[in-house]
């Protein structure tokens, strides 16, 4: 194995059911199944975050006893498994195509990938799991001197809200990026799989060698490394150059 990492160009990769014994060379078709996987990972993440900052905006609009249910609700739906999002997702899409005749998405990966309902589903759980996250976060941050000191001088809750507490919140979100990009990495693997959208870990499962799953593993560490990389930068831009 360490002869093939070290040339990668001589990793093969075997055929299906169909012309069995049959070696392609990895290089360069892994990148297919490479692209798609991290688009739907990176814009997975984007998305959930932007709608957790949505609904965490208008959420701390409301009365206290509001945002205590929120936060149980938030609890119970982080807690649904992944598969079962999956399922219900497609079950849905099914529903609708039974019930209007149209298929508004691709349910399951064939010739093509199917890529909007894999990606929206994919969103779910991340945006449950920001938002919940966020939710803890901001409350902590309302606690703090700052606040009252700026509600003191004026400021309406939203201003409170959006100028002060909405840096310092992200601030906090950023020392979680490491649980979040685990726990959105488990979930790409049962969407692959599920869907069928022939990402880089559905390539890995149904082929199952040593090499395929070091090169997968090596390629998708690349892009968390450099965005782990970023956010550190980031932290450290926010306090002023001090390492977060």
């Amino acid at each position: 194995m360490v002869v093939s990492l070290v040339q990668p160009g001589s990793i093969t990769y075997s055929t299906g059911d169909y012309n069995i014994g049959s070696k392609y060379p990895l290089f360069p078709y892994v990148f297919e199944f490479y692209g798609y996987s991290l688009s739907i990972l990176f814009l997975g993440f984007i998305l959930a975050l932007v709608i957790a900052v949505f609904l965490i905006m208008i959420t701390f609009q409301l009365s206290v006893k509001k945002r205590t249910a929120l936060m149980k609700l938030s609890t119970i739906l982080e807690a649904v498994p992944d598969l079962f999002v999956i399922a219900m997702a497609q079950l849905f899409i099914i529903f609708l195509f039974k019930q209007t005749g149209i298929l508004f998405f691709d349910v399951v990966g064939a010739y093509e990938r199917p890529f909007i309902l894999p990606l929206i589903t994919y969103t779910i759980l991340p945006t449950v799991f920001l938002y919940r996250t966020l939710t803890i976060i901001f409350d902590e941050e309302l606690r703090k001197p700052y606040v009252e000191l700026a509600r003191g001088k004026g400021l309406t809750n939203f201003r409170v809200l959006f100028v002060h507490v909405f840096r310092n919140g992200l601030m906090g979100l950023l020392y979680h990026s490491k649980m979040i990009l685990a726990f959105m990495l488990s979930n790409l693997i049962m969407l692959e799989i599920i869907f069928n959208t022939r990402g880089i870990t559905w390539f890995v499962y149904h082929h199952p060698t040593p090499e395929i799953a070091t090169v997968s593993i090596l390629l998708l560490a690349v892009p968390i490394l450099l965005f782990e990389q970023g956010m550190n930068k980031l932290k450290s831009s926010i306090v002023g150059g001090e390492e977060g």
